[in-house]
């Protein structure tokens, strides 16, 4: 059995491991799930590579990253967790689903407890969230997993909003100032 670092009622994460190659390449062939990342086109074999040795090192190096996201029979629904942004050193939660799986509630559950889990697990003062400003449905996800708007700004050549979300810690100071 994989190692589950994170469960919800309906779901589970799992570290990539390198023979996750094929279900890297299923989620990202679709253009409508690329959309929203950057780019209409479906991945190739050297962007998923590349994407998926990320993961593995981010994982080795932070003890987070992207994580694979399975259903609790083990079905690949997509790919869920943190990176790091290198762009203000912040740590930045995302997510990707399998269209098919589009419409469950899949990333609003996986984010609440991706957002649990990250001020569980790490000393961190805030996590963030991106999502282009024409994406309703990722604004709602990050809204919903308790993320706030924080700017508006060019990522990627893209217009994206910053959602933002305080440690309980940091809640606690800023409530308190």
């Amino acid at each position: 059995m994989l190692e589950t670092v994170l469960a919800t009622e309906r779901l589970r994460a799992v570290p990539f491991r390198q023979d996750d190659l094929p279900l890297m390449e299923a989620l990202h062939a679709d253009p409508e799930v690329n959309r929203y990342l950057g780019t209409a086109a479906a991945w190739d074999k050297a962007t998923v590579r590349r994407k998926l040795d990320k993961f593995i090192t981010d994982q080795e190096r932070h003890g987070f990253s992207k994580w694979k996201i399975l259903t609790r029979d083990g079905e690949f629904v997509g790919r869920a967790g943190f990176t790091p942004y290198d762009e203000t050193s912040e740590i930045e939660m995302g997510y990707s689903f399998m269209r098919a799986h589009w419409g469950k509630g899949y990333a609003t559950e996986i984010s609440r407890a991706l957002t649990r889990w990250f001020f569980d697990k790490t000393y961190y003062t805030h996590l963030i969230g991106f999502c282009r400003t024409d994406h309703r449905a990722s604004r709602r996800v990050l809204e919903k997993a308790g993320l706030t708007y924080r700017e508006t700004r060019s990522i990627k050549g893209m217009p994206c909003d910053v959602y933002q979300i305080l440690s309980p810690a940091m809640q606690k100071l800023v409530s308190n100032a």
